[in-house]
């Protein structure tokens, strides 16, 4: 009875040991790095002296960083975390379902995750979406300046 025991804990260290070499790993965004974005996003805000709502989420969606600033509306808490979550889910910037809509494709307001407004866009690291930033002040050209400010020089180092 020892004997066979010991024969399937050894068989099970064997399909162990090779599904190990299975697993595969992918980037992921840190908290710092969120933070950094953040900081980026913040201070292209203030330079314009208006408030809004920062929001950083990981690769799932997940809020790393939610930032309201003095002078945010009811508003930019509301849309903020929605078009990082509309960037992330889709790895694009939201101003491309804005351009997408104008051109015609309408169809795409149908999908409750496509926010067609400037201000989110996708953090990569090395083509791999690992979260995204949402931006949302009363100026969508703020928004999206911010937004493109963020990501610049993000590159998940």
């Amino acid at each position: 009875m020892k004997l066979v025991s010991v024969m399937a804990v050894c068989a099970g260290l064997v399909c162990l040991s090779s599904q190990a070499a299975q697993v595969t790993t992918q980037p992921v965004l840190t908290y710092q790095q969120a933070k950094s974005v953040a900081d980026k996003a913040e201070h292209v805000i203030a330079s314009h002296h208006i408030g809004g709502v920062i929001t950083v989420v990981d690769g799932a969606g997940i809020p790393v960083i939610p930032e309201r600033l003095d002078g945010s509306t009811l508003a930019n808490s509301e849309l903020a975390p929605k078009k990082a979550h509309s960037a992330v889910a889709f790895g694009v910037s939201t101003a491309t379902f804005q351009q997408k809509i104008a051109a015609g494709n309408v169809g795409m307001l149908g999908n409750p995750a496509v926010v067609p407004l400037p201000g989110g866009e996708p953090l990569k690291i090395n083509g791999v979406v690992v979260g995204a930033v949402g931006i949302s002040t009363p100026d969508g050209n703020v928004d999206s300046e911010a937004a493109s400010a963020a990501v610049s020089g993000f590159s998940g180092h």
